[in-house]
């Protein structure tokens, strides 16, 4: 079945669709255990509800970044706010940009941003592989980029024209943990945000819990909510995403399944990607799995928990 606004097939029935967190049986014991902590001892006041935002908040930008020390500019993003995954911020991002902008995204991008390019922008859009930055657009990019986890060679450049352009930039770094020793520059004037969430690297994804990073305030929706009305803020899915990254380190997952990735990629003539869960075939053997970008991006993370199976 053909998603509507793509017109690019829906691939999460099949054994290597979609991008999963593998539901590793430390991570689901564990957090399944931290969820029937926070129900037992349910009872929390305005005070404790921001110390546990805060916790959540200073924890996700010590661990986001604690495999990448050649990542710069980080020191720059000292406003924080916790949001519902990253799709919140890509929204609120959309809302502030949508009046007298042109979006600019890449081929392959985040399905779910391919799709609200021809919902909000249909008439002011070009994609970045085909034509330069110009004034009045604005770009949403993953880094690692979603098509093929990893850092697009053309990155450092579209910042660069960004800056001159003074084009407002969102960077989308939810695949980041997924990897190791990646490296790009954060510093650059025009990226006015960045974005993460826990949901591919743990097994929280229906608890939607993510962050955003900010060089300087801006009062949308998200700001307002987490400065304003705590009441708004999620506290379990804030204490399990905390929880959660104080026991397992931030490249846990990529050190516990790389061995697995290149025997996959090994058996399936595909090129590993940066990030761990993913393969790349460039050969046209797994057409179907296409995503819009030059190569098929395959997923092996439900493969190796049994949720699907594939006979190598």
């Amino acid at each position: 079945m053909a998603i509507r606004y793509t017109n690019l097939p829906d691939n999460k029935s099949k054994p290597f669709g979609g991008a999963y967190s593998v539901h590793d049986r430390e991570l689901t014991s564990y957090r399944d255990e931290t969820i029937r902590m926070f129900t037992v001892n349910n009872n929390y006041t305005e005070k404790n509800a921001e110390i546990i935002k805060q916790d959540f908040l200073q924890t996700y930008k010590q661990w986001m970044f604690s495999s990448f020390p050649r990542v710069k500019g980080i020191e720059q993003y000292t406003h924080m706010c916790f949001t519902q995954g990253t799709t919140e911020s890509f929204a609120q991002f959309y809302i502030r940009y949508r009046d007298n902008h042109r979006l600019r995204i890449a081929k392959g991008e985040y399905f779910y941003n391919q799709m609200m390019k021809s919902l909000w922008y249909s008439d002011n859009f070009a994609w970045l592989d085909d034509e330069p930055i110009k004034e009045g657009d604005v770009v949403l990019l993953s880094v690692p980029f979603a098509d093929t986890g990893a850092v697009p060679t053309s990155l450092e450049k579209i910042l660069c024209d960004c800056d001159r352009l003074k084009v407002p930039v969102m960077l989308d770094l939810a695949y980041l943990n997924l990897a190791i020793d990646l490296d790009f520059d954060l510093s650059h004037p025009c990226i006015e945000y960045v974005v993460s969430s826990l949901s591919k690297v743990f097994p929280i994804e229906n608890h939607r819990v993510g962050i955003r990073l900010q060089k300087e305030p801006f009062e949308d929706q998200i700001y307002v909510i987490n400065e304003y009305n705590y009441n708004y803020i999620n506290l379990l899915s804030s204490f399990l995403g905390t929880a959660m990254m104080k026991k397992f380190s931030a490249d846990y997952v990529f050190e516990k399944y790389h061995y697995k990735q290149l025997a996959f990629c090994q058996k399936l003539d595909l090129v590993p990607s940066y990030c761990v869960y993913f393969g790349i075939d460039y050969s046209g053997r797994f057409r179907e799995y296409n995503r819009g970008g030059n190569g098929n991006r395959l997923c092996f993370s439900r493969i190796w928990d049994g949720r699907m199976t594939y006979d190598l």
